[in-house]
């Protein structure tokens, strides 16, 4: 009994000093800096709205969705124009005429010289048969020259029968169009240009266009709003979103249904990192109405993601690729007071699996910032708000950043919020509240 007490007393101590170091680890070490620094970015950069749950707003403009464009034809001359700029037009009102005159003397002389062609391949064609024939009854001494003579003859067919049909294809063209000399609008709508005569036009709201004629059709408007290369990671195609106007409290609901990626405006402003200042550019991006009642074409407006019928929730949606599920409580890698990961418990709530949201019903709030969870981040490891990291070419510190420290009142044109990345860096996945 005396050994076996000895033995549990020491299994006692070795429990305790083991528990002991355990848990000193765990206080002192488990959350101890790490090696390595990560990017962060702010709940509300992420879910695209601002710092107290106010969404983002962009500029835009309404402009028509379906633009006609019409040249006249090359090889043709415009003899007169029935329209001018802002003018209203049904469809088959005539647009412009061409100069028939000139084109009749040409169309006549076209239709002498495919005669006079067909005539003469008709005359070549006969001469070969009788040189043919020649060739049988000629001598020997003879039958050379003939036959270079019908060659001769055959090679000036083939260059009249080419030259037959460049002359009906001319006369076709223009035979058609003497027949349709006056060009009529195929649409209702509006002329929004003209071109002058110095091949420069100005059309009514101030832009320029470079079709002879330019037509607005019907009143299918859209609206175009701009977004920087920072921000347009929040935006993707379906989403919905409101139009509000600058002058009241008008507002109408639609769709994003284009972001135009492929080709960027370059804008005047300039971002700073570390003293380096650089350009950002700016994309397109075009919003389907569910009506255009009381919006006017050049009407400059404001556009917000989501909808009247989620306008005042206050529910934080965030995308469920950054909660950890793999363990009991779910969490998000957040950044602590002291600019070092921590491993954020959070509660969720509703979750939307179309669009691979979930709402975090406690735990977070827009000015929290986290990062991507990938198999990187570290408790304890640095963090970043901006987008490069010297010396990490791992995890997600490439993404693009904003936050929204510079974040203005609803009442202002806010277009992009917060300090935007390089961009160089790869686009977040598409973020945004549950739509529909």
């Amino acid at each position: 009994m005396k050994t076996f007490g000895k033995i549990l007393l020491t299994l006692l101590i070795l429990g305790g000093l083991g528990y002991g170091g355990w848990f000193a680890y765990q206080r002192y070490f488990a959350d101890a800096p790490k090696e390595g620094t990560v990017y962060v970015q702010s709940v509300a950069a992420i879910t695209g709205v601002g710092p107290a749950g106010r969404r983002n707003r962009y500029a835009g403009v309404v402009e028509a969705k379906n633009v006609i464009e019409l040249d006249p034809d090359a090889e043709l001359t415009v003899k007169e124009c029935f329209v001018s700029s802002g003018d209203k037009v049904k469809k088959d009102d005539p647009l412009f005429c061409y100069d028939v005159d000139s084109m009749q003397i040409n169309y006549d002389q076209l239709l002498l010289d495919i005669q006079g062609l067909e005539n003469g391949i008709k005359t070549g064609r006969e001469k070969v048969e009788n040189l043919k024939k020649q060739l049988q009854r000629a001598k020997q001494n003879k039958k050379y020259d003939i036959e270079m003579d019908i060659q001769t003859e055959e090679l000036e067919i083939r260059k009249k029968e080419y030259e037959l049909t460049g002359k009906r294809k001319q006369a076709e063209d223009m035979k058609h169009a003497l027949e349709n000399s006056v060009v009529f609008s195929p649409v209702d709508g509006t002329v929004r240009s003209v071109r002058t005569p110095d091949g420069e036009n100005m059309d009514y709201d101030g832009s320029s266009d470079k079709a002879y004629i330019t037509i607005v059709a019907g009143n299918d408007y859209c609206v175009k709003g701009t977004v920087s290369e920072q921000t347009i990671h929040t935006l993707q195609e379906g989403m919905e979103v409101r139009i509000l106007s600058r002058v009241n409290s008008s507002k109408w609901n639609g769709y994003i249904y284009k972001i135009n990626t492929e080709k960027a405006k370059q804008s005047n402003s300039r971002y700073y990192y570390g003293g380096d200042g650089e350009q950002a550019s700016k994309y397109e991006f075009f919003v389907e109405l569910e009506t255009n009642e009381g919006l006017l074409m050049g009407q400059h407006v404001y556009i917000e993601l989501g909808n009247d019928d989620d306008e005042g929730s206050d529910q934080l949606w965030l995308p469920d690729y950054y909660v950890v599920e793999d363990e009991e409580d779910p969490f998000v890698y957040a950044a602590d007071d002291q600019g070092r990961i921590e491993k954020r418990r959070v509660v969720l709530g509703e979750r939307n699996e179309d669009l691979g949201m979930v709402a975090i019903a406690e735990g977070l709030s827009y000015l929290d910032r986290i990062a991507f969870p990938d198999e990187t981040v570290q408790v304890g490891m640095t963090v970043s708000e901006t987008a490069y990291v010297p010396g990490n070419d791992q995890g997600m510190s490439g993404f693009g950043v904003m936050d929204h420290d510079d974040w203005e009142p609803e009442t202002a044109p806010v277009e992009d919020m917060g300090r935007p990345a390089e961009d160089e860096s790869p686009q977040m996945p598409p973020a945004g509240g549950p739509r529909g």
